[in-house]
């Protein structure tokens, strides 16, 4: 199994109504280097899983 310790920079941008942008990035020294983008309903969905607290059962 892979062992993975990152922390991610995460930005969001819904303010035109029509389009959503959801940025990913890492910081490495000093610099923050873009991972990844979505944008429309992909951004929205993403933000929502990453954003959405999970009822405990």
């Amino acid at each position: 199994m892979l062992h993975i310790n990152e922390s991610f920079i995460v930005s969001v941008d819904f303010s035109k109504e029509d389009t959503g942008v959801l940025i990913v990035g890492k910081q490495k020294k000093g610099k923050v280097d873009i991972v990844n983008a979505f944008q429309g309903e992909e951004a929205w969905d993403l933000f929502n899983k990453l954003t959405t607290i999970k009822e405990k059962k």
